[in-house]
């Protein structure tokens, strides 16, 4: 495994999806990858996060998660390239579900999530790191559950709410739920009003 991954790992991203970014950057708003490095490495993590970022984050500081993600990158890949979902690039964030798409990593549903044949939709992307190298060839993948109904139901449902539970609904309506995060995890992500420490949840 190539060590930046490794470290990646270690720190609980272990999604780690290489792709040609070059080839990539036909896709609306991923213009800019064609005058990078060649392999673009899409980063991301499923519940297996969880337990490292409550090890090593700092809970105290603004955005702490955000903070975590920013130093995992630096550590694995120094000065590389790099756009995360959290920040704007260009006066605007990157369609990073899009990308996902796009090179294989999943397929889009109706509730508009992106959809892993394993982890469903309980993963959440976080960055893009381009390095030197030779690309492996990517192209979409079929979607992988058949909730089409559950999911649109779901999501007509959310769409005027203020509660994160009808937005925790949306990914529930999924039928791929082995990697469903723990009820701290979920609390975490979703709830911006919850105001404990994520140890005490």
């Amino acid at each position: 495994m190539d060590p930046g991954i490794q470290r990646l790992a270690e720190r609980g991203y272990d999604i780690a999806h290489a792709f040609d970014a070059h080839a990539a950057a036909c896709e609306p708003g991923w213009e800019h990858l064609a005058r990078g490095p060649r392999v673009g490495i899409l980063i991301g993590n499923t519940r297996a996060l969880w337990e490292p970022f409550l090890a090593a984050a700092n809970l105290d500081e603004a955005d702490p998660l955000d903070r975590y993600t920013e130093r995992a990158i630096a550590a694995a890949f120094g000065d590389a390239p790099a756009y995360f979902t959290h920040r704007e690039h260009g006066g605007a964030f990157l369609p990073f579900s899009r990308l996902a798409v796009a090179t294989g990593l999943g397929a889009l549903a109706p509730s508009h999530l992106v959809i892993h044949p394993i982890y469903g939709p309980w993963l959440a992307l976080r960055a893009v790191v381009l390095v030197d190298g030779e690309p492996p060839a990517r192209s979409p993948i079929p979607k992988p559950c058949t909730c089409a109904e559950a999911c649109a139901t779901a999501l007509a449902a959310a769409l005027p709410s203020t509660r994160w539970e009808d937005w925790l609904a949306v990914r529930d309506a999924c039928p791929l739920r082995t990697y469903r995060y723990s009820v701290a995890q979920i609390r975490y992500h979703y709830s911006k009003a919850w105001g404990r420490s994520p140890r005490g949840g």
